[in-house]
């Protein structure tokens, strides 16, 4: 697929953030006794309030939501508004929670919003219109005591809360429903737990103690409480600056705190600059910058399934979606899924395969027909796999992963993942067609299809990169040519693999250096629980053999319409391929 071009296209990040003059996010804090502030994320530089302390009366948690609007909690008129995050302007009510004492807010994966009630003690669940769905966390669960404005989900997918009373921290898991002490109270000395703040390394928490003065880091797999900083007065609100260090309330102001050792290094926003009183809460968040609609071209995929018999996979119906769009807003619902064609696999050996396809008649899209010899992309532990058992074993997991056509068809390539009882989904990541050279081709199909692409080494079971790349330009078929593609950044992804079968992924499209395609995560799961889940269960996810991880990939049903998959080489490159859609008004 696009394996050359990586290595060469390393200078187009660097050209293009030494090219950026300006800072590329806002900082929202909170001030209680005043109204939510708004500055420079980067110099501190005070820019406007919000709004008037009128409608923000009692300002805590601030949100980017689902939608790419700005969420509010007003505490003491119980009303959650809505921004919007370019020109700040204000958008509406999007809940009434009451008084309840409403503090901290939190989206789940599906873009539903999560409550936390001081008064009430509870934490509450409203859907995307506004509407209360139920009480997820019942009044003082697991001791729970004061819910604050930290709540948040974990980068393994539970319901954080921070009880500012019972100082402690309580877990909600959404898939069980279950509560439970996360953090018990007065751990290494906390008293009043306010802002919670996933690192970035996946594997801890930062915690801020109002009353005790501390900013402490917590081990999520051991449950280790450790201080990183004794001696702040109250702190209260903790977000990333933009340059990865802390932004922590310190007073009644912001200061810049290293994460390592939490050391002050410099104050960010004076106490009582811009009329500042009373911080609870701070929130960096990106100024949106209009999707780069050329990095929004040529791009076009089709999904099918069957079960292998013997070595071939004969895929009789292949098809295309189209419909959704990228980001917090795709639905399944939305999507137009059609009959594409058909395509077959015959493997030949443990790295070499037929494939053709038939895309005619009038049951198609009339993509034409046409075959070509395929590859793996990677010699890696699957491949020794096959030739140590042969191709005709039981366990065919090793089909799984990428494979291409050569330096030939370089510019598209197809994934295969392969369950326990046969059944292999397909993804093929190709072009549209040229109008000129394929006229008879219906072009409905190529709606709103998205993908783009990377590669990184593992480290351990996390997988950072950096640079995710879109290419566009070429064209289904015999006219593709890998020399037409236009490769620029996409943005990055960062993918945690928290188990055999569990990872939590990110992305950020946000800066100059970037298609614009915003920020977020979810948590995700394999699609197939096939030998690789089944082989990882039993080595360890730590065993040398990191294969388990190739395949699909994606966010349960909540985000059906997309997904990713993953290919791992043995020296621990990881090749990276997402199939999404395109942003709303792109298609």
């Amino acid at each position: 697929m696009l394996r050359r071009c990586l290595a060469c296209l390393a200078l187009l990040a660097s050209l293009a953030a030494s090219a950026q003059s300006t800072c590329g996010s806002r900082l929202f804090v909170s001030g209680y006794f005043s109204t939510v502030h708004v500055y420079d994320a980067c110099s501190g530089a005070y820019l406007r309030d919000l709004d008037s302390g009128e409608r923000l009366s009692g300002p805590q948690a601030v949100r980017l939501g689902p939608d790419g609007l700005v969420y509010v909690i007003s505490e003491q008129t119980g009303i959650i508004h809505k921004y919007r995050n370019d020109t700040l302007a204000y958008a509406g009510e999007f809940a009434r929670p009451g008084l309840i004492g409403p503090t901290g807010l939190a989206f789940d994966a599906a873009g539903e919003a999560y409550v936390g009630g001081y008064s009430s003690q509870d934490v509450r669940h409203y859907g995307r219109d506004g509407k209360l769905v139920a009480v997820v966390v019942p009044p003082r669960a697991s001791g729970l005591g004061g819910p604050d404005n930290g709540l948040v989900f974990g980068p393994d997918g539970n319901l954080y809360v921070p009880g500012y009373d019972s100082s402690s921290v309580v877990r909600w898991d959404p898939r069980t429903g279950a509560t439970g002490v996360a953090v018990p109270a007065r751990t290494a000395g906390i008293r009043n737990t306010r802002g919670l703040l996933p690192a970035r390394d996946g594997q801890h928490m930062f915690i801020t103690a109002e009353g005790s003065g501390q900013l402490l880091r917590w081990t999520l797999a051991s449950g280790a409480v450790t201080a990183v900083r004794a001696g702040l007065t109250r702190p209260t609100g903790i977000d990333y600056a933009p340059d990865g260090n802390l932004l922590v309330v310190n007073g009644n102001g912001v200061e810049k705190l290293d994460p390592e050792t939490g050391a002050t290094l410099a104050t960010v926003v004076p106490g009582g600059s811009g009329g500042l009183s009373g911080p609870v809460f701070v929130a960096v968040v990106a100024i949106p910058r209009a999707v780069d609609a050329a990095q929004v071209g040529t791009q076009f995929w089709v999904v099918g399934d069957a079960v292998f018999e013997g070595r071939t996979l004969a895929l009789a119906n292949v098809y295309s979606a189209s419909g959704a769009q990228f980001g917090p807003g795709l639905r399944f619902s939305d999507l137009a899924v059609r009959r594409w064609g058909s395509a077959r696999i015959e493997l030949v050996s443990c790295t070499r395969a037929r494939f053709s396809w038939d895309s005619t008649g009038a049951d198609s899209a009339n993509f034409g027909a046409g075959a070509y010899e395929i590859e793996r992309y990677f010699d890696n532990e699957a491949t020794q796999r096959c030739l140590a058992q042969g191709v005709d074993a039981a366990d065919r997991s090793w089909v799984n992963g990428q494979w291409w056509g050569g330096q030939a068809r370089a510019g598209e390539g197809l994934f295969l993942h392969r369950r326990t009882d046969g059944t292999t989904f397909f993804a093929w990541f190709t072009h549209r067609p040229d109008a000129a050279a394929m006229p008879a081709a219906d072009r409905t199909h190529a709606g709103t299809q998205y993908w783009v692409v990377g590669d990184a080494p593992m480290q351990g079971n996390r997988l950072v990169m950096p640079t995710i790349y879109s290419a566009t330009g070429t064209a289904f078929g015999a006219g593709l040519s890998f020399s037409q593609l236009a490769l620029k950044r996409w943005g990055s992804v960062t993918i945690e693999f928290t188990g055999c079968d569990t990872g939590t992924f990110a992305w950020d499209s946000t800066g100059e250096d970037s298609a614009g395609f915003g920020a977020g995560s979810y948590p995700v799961t394999r699609y197939f629980d096939d030998e690789s889940a089944a082989r990882c269960r039993a080595q360890g996810a730590d065993a040398a053999d990191r294969s388990w991880v190739n395949g699909q990939w994606w966010g349960g049903e909540a985000r059906a319409g997309e997904g990713w998959f993953v290919d791992r080489r043995a020296d621990g490159t990881v090749f990276f391929a997402w199939f999404t859609h395109r942003p709303a008004g792109l298609e």
